[in-house]
């Protein structure tokens, strides 16, 4: 087309038909524009669409991460959390009443339960997040409502896991040096330590520390009741996102 149009001016200068092909020249001009602006609009485009599929990959990166750590929450926590309470309220009765009970085995070993989860870190499977807060791929996500949930729901979560960490007690660490604990035999007890057990468990310290031991424990159970509804809310924001945008 290009060709044409300069075989055109050629003609039309040797002509001297200047008027004439200052129309073409200008034609040429325009044709010229529009080829770059409408390259330009395609380049854009596709630029925004492999944008669009980045952000849609990681909306759904979150959600597996929110996923899995609720199914962690409800297999753990929410699972076990009642029995390690009421184990921690055992410990605080026998403290309070000294009522020595029938099955001794059973009531030490429901008194050692109330140490789960008192030892380690609980850790978020936040793979997803950390790689959009470092490569600041978080402007990808172009909801403004949900990339602001996004935000606040792990900034939340690291708190927990924060506060978790600072509010544990020794509760675990004090009981394991009166009772050996075998994840073989998790529930085995020595007939000959257990005078010994039953006399560490009306320490003053022992009490203090079951005490303390179960304000993390409500602590914890009532924070993740929060984050429950909060993951539950951005999984669903997220999902009728992409609903909406995949075709």
């Amino acid at each position: 087309m290009i060709n044409f149009f300069r075989k055109i001016r050629r003609n039309l200068l040797e002509e001297g038909k200047v008027s004439k092909y200052l129309k073409y020249a200008i034609g040429e001009i325009i044709l010229v524009v529009v080829g770059i602006l409408i390259a330009l609009q395609i380049n854009n485009w596709n630029e925004s669409r492999k944008s669009r599929e980045v952000e849609l990959n990681y909306l759904k990166n979150i959600q597996e991460d929110i996923l899995s750590d609720s199914l962690y929450f409800e297999r753990s926590w929410f699972k076990r959390g009642d029995k390690k309470i009421q184990g921690l309220n055992k410990t605080k009765n026998y403290y309070l009443n000294g009522i020595i009970p029938t099955d001794t085995i059973t009531f030490i070993n429901d008194v050692a339960y109330g140490g789960i989860y008192g030892i380690g870190r609980l850790t978020p499977n936040n793979r997803t997040y950390n790689e959009l807060s470092s490569t600041g791929n978080i402007s990808l996500i172009s909801d403004q409502d949900i990339r602001d949930e996004i935000v606040a729901y792990y900034l939340n979560l690291e708190f927990l896991y924060e506060y978790g960490a600072d509010s544990r007690s020794d509760y675990p660490h004090f009981m394991n040096s009166y009772k050996v604990f075998n994840p073989k035999f998790p529930d085995s007890v020595s007939p000959a330590e257990i005078p010994i057990l039953l006399k560490m468990m009306r320490k003053d310290k022992f009490y203090q520390l079951t005490n303390s031991e179960l304000t993390y424990a409500y602590s914890i159970l009532s924070r993740l009741e929060y984050t429950k509804r909060d993951a539950s809310l951005l999984y669903q924001r997220i999902e009728s996102y992409l609903e909406f945008h995949i075709e």
